[in-house]
């Protein structure tokens, strides 16, 4: 029988919908002035939980067995994964390229690499550069280049992904064979938190600098192979003191939602010094808490399980999609904001789309966008996404007999 993780599948939808409220709130005049609105602000600690729970997942899937062998082969696994990350990504950028050029925005500008807080800064690029970024965003290769927030900024975590998985087959032995799981996953956080501290101290906060620091995929390599090792511990029994007791996962519950919450204050009232240490690392403990406590929920009622697992693959499209849905979403708020009737809008077009420009979208149609996109987004993952990569799997992989992974939407 398959082992379920319902909690896990939560999670990943709910990590999900933290980057997606992350990445658009701030585009609401107003929305500095929410209750708790600091607690909107460490997208890092969605990122790097993510990143554990990609290692993680793929451990499960693939090592499994505790045979020492990646279930299927390495051509196996590599179409496998990419049959699903890249359909993912050339579609929603896609989407996103449709959007702007019919918004008329300039493909050819860039914005630079910056803090939280930060003004933004863009540059107009060459055609030679841009057809370059372009090429690396193609390739799945574009959070290689630090300097420049990319086309479709989410998608860097899929470019980290991509790297990720093709390390995946390499790595994973030799950390599941490994005695001394703990400690080095100790020794690699460690290691995670130097160049943080060592940018913070040298006032490091260039574009490239927070472009290196902050996405660039080896940097974050560290975070998906403490995943691996998470699972290591968890083949290995040593997490089932935790996962079985009630009182353990609540005080990992508590113990992840106060270092979130200390984080939080910190970042938004404290000293620059540790937006990279937060970013980078210093939440490891929270996020490994966090994920431990949700190993402990592995089987809900049967329709609730359903919806969990439906929601949670879907995360990787929410991921994909919520940046270009919001585009569109926020013109239609400012088109309905317009103080003119239908009818003269038909009638004078471009003083109707020159009201729009200048008009505020009001916060309290935010909710309808978040469930808007979730819904898109499920639809997208099942319709789109799920029967493009079964295609590809089915032409790349075939004859050959395989088991279909259908739980890891990673």
């Amino acid at each position: 029988m398959k082992q379920t993780f319902s909690g896990v599948d939560i999670l990943r939808f709910g990590l999900a919908i933290y980057l997606m409220v992350f990445h658009t709130i701030g585009a609401y005049v107003g929305s500095q002035r929410m209750p708790f609105h600091e607690l909107l602000g460490l997208g890092g600690f969605a990122t790097s939980t993510f990143f554990l729970l990609s290692g993680f997942i793929l451990s499960h899937v693939y090592f499994g067995a505790a045979s020492g062998a990646l279930r299927g082969g390495a051509r196996t696994f590599f179409v496998k994964r990419l049959a699903t990350l890249y359909p993912t990504h050339l579609i929603s950028l896609a989407f996103f390229i449709a959007v702007a050029l019919a918004t008329h925005q300039d493909i050819n500008r860039f914005m630079l690499s910056s803090m939280e807080g930060d003004p933004v800064r863009v540059v107009t690029l060459p055609p030679l550069e841009t057809a370059f970024n372009m090429l690396l965003t193609l390739s799945l290769l574009h959070a290689w280049n630090p300097l420049y927030v990319q086309i479709n900024p989410p998608s860097w975590s899929l470019s980290a992904l991509f790297f990720f998985y093709l390390v995946f087959p390499l790595l994973a032995p030799r950390l599941l064979a490994m005695q001394r799981k703990l400690h080095f996953a100790v020794l690699l956080w460690v290691i995670y938190l130097i160049p943080p501290i060592v940018a913070s101290s040298l006032h490091w906060y260039s574009p490239a600098g927070v472009g290196i620091v902050t996405t660039w995929p080896l940097m974050r390599l560290p975070e998906f192979m403490i995943g691996i090792l998470l699972y290591g511990l968890y083949r290995d029994g040593v997490l089932q003191r935790f996962t079985a007791s009630r009182q353990w996962v609540w005080a990992l519950l508590a113990f992840a939602a106060l270092g979130f919450a200390l984080a939080s204050s910190l970042q938004a009232h404290g000293p620059r010094f540790w937006a990279y240490v937060i970013h980078n690392g210093g939440l490891l403990p929270a996020e490994l808490a966090l994920l431990v406590a949700c190993l402990a929920c592995r089987a809900l009622p049967g329709g609730v399980t359903k919806l969990a697992v439906r929601l949670g693959n879907a995360a990787l499209s929410i991921f994909a999609i919520h940046l270009p849905l919001f585009l569109v979403f926020v013109r239609v708020q400012k088109l309905m904001a317009v103080d003119m009737t239908p009818a003269a809008c038909l009638h004078d077009l471009g003083a109707c789309l020159a009201s729009a420009k200048l008009a505020t979208p009001a916060l309290g149609g935010y909710p309808l966008y978040l469930l808007a996109t979730v819904m898109v987004a499920v639809v997208f993952q099942e319709r789109v996404v799920t029967p493009v990569r079964d295609r590809i799997r089915r032409r790349l992989l075939a004859p050959r007999v395989h088991a279909e992974v259908s739980r890891v939407g990673l």
